[in-house]
C-alpha cells in the first residue's frame, strides 16, 4: 500500500511576486509534491473573483481556478492583486503560497466637474480621480503653474485604495480672485497626467 503524504509546495518551481506592464501577458505557476498527487487551486487573497480575458473585449470571472498554471492574456489593472496557490490531496493539512501580481501603468485622470460656478464667500471643493501604479506624486496648480499648498486658504486631501487615488482641493471663502483654471496633476515612473477645471463666480 502506497504511503500517503500531505502536499508540499515546491518553492523553486513556483512563481515569485511578479510585476508586469498593463497589456502584457503573464503566467503564475505553482507545483507541489505529495501522495496522492495534489490538486492546485487558485484564489484571490481579497476574496474577489479572478478576472480572465477571453477575447479583446470579453472577460469571464471565476471564484477559483484549477490547474498549476494561471494565465493572463493582455493584463488589465483590475487583475492586479495577491493570489493564493492552494495545494491539497485529502491528506491534511492543505498548504498555500501567496503570490503578488502588480500591473504597472501610467496615471489616468478623470475630472467629474470641469466647470464650476460658486457663490462668493463659500467653500468650494474640486475633485479628481486618478488610476495609476506604481505609486504617484499628486499635486494641484492654478493659472501659470503656481503650486497650491495646504494652509488657511487651501485644504488638500487624497485617499488611496489600491491603484485608485481620490484627490480633493477645498478653496476656503471663494472670492473673485479665486476664479480661473485649476489643475490636478499625477505623476509616476511611467508617465504624467493632468486634469483641468475652471472656476467662476456666480
Amino acid at each position: 500500500m502506497a504511503c500517503k503524504m500531505p502536499p508540499d509546495i515546491i518553492n523553486t518551481d513556483t512563481s515569485g511576486d511578479l510585476s508586469v506592464s498593463e497589456g502584457e501577458n503573464a503566467t503564475l505557476w505553482c507545483k507541489a509534491t505529495g501522495h496522492p498527487t495534489p490538486r492546485i487551486v487558485w484564489k484571490r487573497e481579497d476574496g474577489q473573483s479572478i478576472v480572465l480575458r477571453k477575447g479583446p473585449r470579453e472577460y469571464t470571472e471565476v471564484e477559483t481556478y484549477n490547474g498549476t498554471n494561471l494565465h493572463f492574456w493582455r493584463l488589465d489593472r483590475r487583475q492586479m492583486g495577491a493570489y493564493l496557490c492552494i495545494a491539497s490531496n485529502d491528506v491534511p493539512p492543505a498548504v498555500s503560497k501567496r503570490i503578488a501580481l502588480n500591473v504597472n501603468f501610467a496615471p489616468v485622470i478623470k475630472v467629474p466637474s470641469q466647470l464650476l460656478g460658486t457663490p462668493s464667500n463659500t467653500d468650494v471643493q474640486l475633485e479628481c480621480y486618478v488610476e495609476a501604479f506604481p505609486n504617484t506624486i499628486n499635486y494641484w496648480t492654478r493659472h501659470m503653474g503656481e503650486m497650491l499648498l495646504n494652509g488657511s486658504k487651501y485644504i488638500i486631501r487624497e485617499d488611496r485604495s489600491g491603484y485608485k487615488i481620490y484627490m480633493w482641493l477645498i478653496i476656503r471663502s471663494f472670492t473673485e480672485s479665486d476664479e480661473g483654471t485649476y489643475n490636478c496633476i499625477s505623476t509616476n515612473s511611467l508617465g504624467k497626467a493632468e486634469g483641468t477645471m475652471r472656476l467662476y463666480g456666480k
